[in-house]
C-alpha cells in the first residue's frame, strides 16, 4: 500500500518538475518582474484543478485509470491514446531537458550518454511498480527539500527587492498568459497520479508546498539578476545558485545544491514511464513499454536536443498541449465518475 508521504513526496516533485528549463525562463520572458504575480494568482487557480483531481480521486474509489477506462468502451480507448500521447511526450520532454541541463555540468559528454544511464534506470523502476517509484520519490524528497531551504535561505541575503520595481506594467494579455503557463506547468503533470487506486489521497497540501518553493524562488531570481536578465537566461534559476557562498568561504556548490532539480526531474520521468505501462494493454505491456522508452530516448536524443528549432518549439507548445490534454481528460472522467457514482 502507497502510504500519504510516499504520495505527497511525488506531488511535490511533480509540481515543480515542468519549471527547469521552462517555466521560469518561459514565464520571465513573457511579464519579467510581473513574474511574481503570475505565479501567486496561477497557484490560486492550480488549487481549483486539484480540487477536481481529489474529486476524481475518491469517485474512481479503487479503481485504477486503467480500469476506469475499459470501463468506457469507445470513449475510454479515444482517452486511452490521448494520455498514452500525452505521457510519452512529456518523457520526450523530460529527457531533452534533463540531458540540457546537465551539459552545465558534464560539458564535453555528448548527450546520448548523459541520457542513457537515466533511461536504463527509469526501465528497472518501472519494471518493479508503482510502489518502488514512490518508495524512491519517499527518499529522495528530505534530500530535496533540504537542498531547496538551504538554497534560497542562502540567497535571500543576495536579494533586493528594488530589482524588480516596479510591478504590474506588463499588459494584462501577458499576465494572463503568464498565469495560464504556470498553471498547466504546475498542475497538468498530476494526471499521472490517476493510475493510482489508493482513494485517500489529498493532493492540496503538496501542491502548495512545491508552489510555494517555487514563487520564492521567483522572487529570488528577479530580486537577484533582474528582470531583464531573468528574461535572458536559459536556466536562471541555476544561475542565481553560483552566488551561493556558506561561512563566507565555502563556495561553488551550485552544482551540489542543483541536486534537488536533478530529483525533480527524474521522478518525474519516472512517473511518466510508469504512467505509459499501465495504460499499454497487458498483453503486450512489457514490450511496447520498451520500445516506446527507447523511441522517446532516441527522439530526445538526435531529433528534439539535437536541433535547436525542435526544442524551441516544444519549449513554447508544452504549456498548451499538456494542458489541453489535461483539461480534456479530467472533465470527461470528472463526469462520468460523478455520474456514475450518483447511480451507484
Amino acid at each position: 500500500m502507497i502510504t500519504k508521504y510516499q504520495y505527497f513526496s511525488v506531488n511535490y516533485f511533480l509540481t515543480r518538475a515542468l519549471f527547469l528549463g521552462i517555466g521560469f525562463s518561459l514565464i520571465t520572458g513573457i511579464t519579467k518582474q510581473d513574474s511574481i504575480f503570475s505565479f501567486v494568482v496561477g497557484t490560486i487557480i492550480g488549487l481549483f484543478f486539484i480540487f477536481i483531481l481529489n474529486k476524481i480521486q475518491q469517485y474512481k474509489k479503487n479503481k485504477t485509470l486503467h480500469e476506469i477506462l475499459n470501463e468506457m468502451n469507445f470513449l475510454g480507448i479515444c482517452l486511452r491514446i490521448l494520455f498514452i500521447l500525452f505521457g510519452f511526450v512529456l518523457l520526450v520532454e523530460g529527457l531533452t531537458f534533463f540531458q540540457v541541463f546537465a551539459s552545465f555540468f558534464l560539458i564535453k559528454t555528448p548527450l546520448y550518454f548523459i541520457s542513457l544511464p537515466l533511461v536504463l534506470l527509469i526501465l528497472k523502476i518501472s519494471h518493479d511498480g508503482i510502489r518502488t517509484t514512490f518508495q524512491v520519490a519517499s527518499c529522495l524528497f528530505p534530500i530535496s527539500f533540504f537542498l531547496t531551504i538551504l538554497s534560497q535561505v542562502c540567497l535571500f541575503g543576495y536579494s533586493d527587492i528594488n530589482n524588480f520595481m516596479p510591478i504590474f506594467v506588463s499588459p494584462a494579455s501577458s499576465i494572463l498568459r503568464s498565469i495560464f503557463y504556470y498553471a498547466s506547468l504546475s498542475v497538468s503533470p498530476y494526471l499521472f497520479m490517476l493510475m493510482t487506486k489508493e482513494n485517500n489521497q489529498n493532493a492540496t497540501f503538496a501542491y502548495l508546498t512545491g508552489s510555494v518553493t517555487l514563487i520564492f524562488k521567483m522572487y529570488l531570481i528577479l530580486a537577484i539578476v533582474g528582470p531583464i536578465l531573468a528574461s535572458l537566461y536559459r536556466f536562471p534559476e541555476y544561475v542565481i545558485l553560483k552566488e551561493i557562498k556558506l561561512l563566507d568561504f565555502i563556495e561553488k556548490i551550485e552544482n551540489i545544491v542543483a541536486l534537488s532539480w536533478v530529483f525533480d526531474h527524474f521522478v518525474y520521468i519516472s512517473i511518466a514511464t510508469l504512467f505509459i505501462k499501465e495504460l499499454l494493454p497487458k498483453t503486450v505491456q512489457k514490450s511496447t513499454h520498451i520500445f516506446l522508452v527507447i523511441i522517446a530516448y532516441f527522439l530526445a536524443v538526435y531529433f528534439v536536443g539535437k536541433y535547436f528549432t525542435n526544442e524551441i518549439t516544444m519549449y513554447y507548445s508544452l504549456p498548451i498541449f499538456s494542458f489541453t490534454i489535461f483539461f480534456i481528460g479530467i472533465s470527461v472522467l470528472f463526469i462520468y465518475t460523478f455520474k456514475k457514482r450518483k447511480k451507484s
